[in-house]
């Protein structure tokens, strides 16, 4: 709610699918070729073109809707959307309406009580045709590049069930995730393979039914989504504070002077004059399609999220990052947390000593060199090995950190190395009491504090020693020793 206001929200997403050739057409959907290298007389649609489904199409676009837990009927109908724009060479999209391939669904959110989720509702997924590009030259001329017309999109409109812009931006990551690691999209928002149209409208508190909407176009990034929100919010419980009306346009987005700009008045169904498409015949979705679409859906990235939680004790935003695909080959996003998984499962490491040492570390140095997991010498039996010498005590935290880093970097066996770097971790009685005593000579002062009860003195002194030893030392055992030594002994 704001200032008595109650905002009421709904996306819709434009993604382009994960096809070799376009929608009608065998021409390629590569990105970056020169332009109108890629048409065809379908794509440019001259007379006497037409067109025919890509079947790949379809089945990608079944699957996101089976993911998104919509319900699929056994016929689906395109249809023509009919308006005039340079841009659209035939004079109308190819596009669907009335029977979508997917209505009623529902995308899962991790909420923030870590296992359990929520839900946005999904109004109707279906495909249809892109546009060709207009490029604005400063002189007053438009250039069109029809490469991009007729690249196969797929459409998500969401419920109005967003209520603030963190949430709308918290729905699209997951969605995005979600059409990535099914391999239905790249979801490229630099690309323009991702693009978002939010509807945004307030209410009165109290009132149930919803106000006038106003669609904000086009947006390009998660930072653009949520301050064009926050803007249109603001500016509308103005203008709803001074009595004035909210009107039913379409607006841009001004990214340098972040303010929402008034483009035209809203377009309403009719006036698109939606009919069947009667070069193309119905969809059939059979059991061929669908089985071409199948879906397991514990592969869903949210469900494996929760799994991670839940099975294995990581913290929620550890196993959302896991599952985030950084560091993963693109032909696999779930490879860091199947890692992460059979270092777990297969070779019995303890969960959050693994999970801190791939978060801490391999995460670390992915970010700082941009090369995936699966290019490093690192296996889950290794990582599994370097958490088993630091619950025995043979290797400190510190140390575990060292020789992770020199496997990622170099590569080698992990017992070879710790031998090698002398990092086997200081832990008999005689070699630490020696290591105290002399810490204890050095820091007199300190002594005095912990002796007259300031008890968190004896931090400085354990660093003291780590540093001495190398990091070799055992913390745990040192903090120990010093209580012994300090408080409730008398020194030799």
């Amino acid at each position: 709610m704001t200032n008595g206001f109650v905002p009421t929200i709904g996306i819709e997403v434009h993604a382009q699918l994960n096809t070799v050739s376009k929608i009608y057409c065998a021409c390629s959907t590569s990105f970056g070729d020169p332009p109108n290298a890629n048409t065809c007389p379908v794509c440019l649609g001259l007379p006497g073109s037409l067109p025919r489904v890509n079947r790949q199409t379809a089945a990608l676009g079944i699957l996101a809707a089976r993911a998104l837990e919509c319900d699929v009927p056994h016929l689906a109908q395109f249809a023509r959307k009919n308006f005039f724009y340079p841009d659209l060479p035939k004079g109308y999209q190819i596009t669907m309406y009335r029977l979508p391939i997917g209505t009623d669904g529902k995308l899962e959110l991790l909420s923030d009580r870590d296992e359990l989720t929520e839900n946005v509702g999904i109004e109707r997924v279906h495909i249809e045709e892109d546009t060709a590009k207009l490029i604005h030259e400063h002189d007053g001329v438009s250039l069109i590049d029809f490469n991009r017309a007729g690249i196969p999109l797929l459409e998500i409109v969401s419920k109005p069930d967003i209520v603030s812009a963190a949430h709308a931006v918290k729905y699209l990551k997951e969605l995005r995730r979600l059409l990535r690691f099914l391999r239905i999209s790249k979801a490229n928002m630099e690309e323009g393979s991702f693009r978002c149209e939010v509807n945004v409208s307030l209410r009165p508190e109290g009132v149930a039914a919803f106000g006038t909407k106003v669609e904000i176009k086009n947006l390009n990034s998660f930072r653009a989504v949520e301050r064009s929100i926050e803007h249109e919010i603001e500016r509308q419980t103005k203008l709803l504070k001074k009595g004035e009306k909210v009107r039913h346009e379409t607006l841009g987005w001004d990214e340098k002077e972040e303010v929402t700009v008034h483009q035209r008045y809203k377009e309403r169904a009719p006036e698109y004059r939606y009919f069947p498409e009667p070069d193309l015949p119905n969809l059939i979705i059979d059991g061929s399609i669908c089985d071409e679409a199948s879906l397991d859906r514990e592969s869903i990235p949210v469900r494996k999220v929760r799994s991670l939680i839940g099975r294995f004790g990581v913290p929620p935003s550890s196993a959302d990052l896991l599952m985030s695909g950084t560091g993963a080959p693109e032909e696999n996003p779930y490879y860091v947390a199947e890692f992460f998984e059979e270092t777990v499962q297969r070779h019995g490491a303890q969960g959050t000593q693994a999970v801190n040492l791939m978060i801490g570390t391999v995460f670390e140095y992915m970010n700082k060199t941009g090369i995936t997991l699966d290019q490093t010498d690192l296996t889950p039996k290794k990582l599994a090995e370097i958490t088993e010498m630091v619950a025995r005590d043979e290797l400190s935290s510190t140390a575990a950190k060292k020789v992770l880093g020199i496997v990622l970097e170099k590569g080698g066996k992990v017992q070879k190395i710790v031998v090698k770097e002398g990092l086997v971790q200081v832990s008999e009685e005689d070699e630490l009491i020696k290591m105290i005593r002399v810490i204890i000579e050095e820091n007199p002062r300190i002594v005095e504090d912990v002796k007259k009860g300031k008890l968190n003195a004896i931090g400085a002194l354990v660093g003291a020693t780590m540093k001495k030893s190398d990091g070799q030392a055992d913390p745990r055992r040192v903090n120990e020793l010093f209580h012994d030594l300090l408080l409730t002994k008398k020194q030799d």
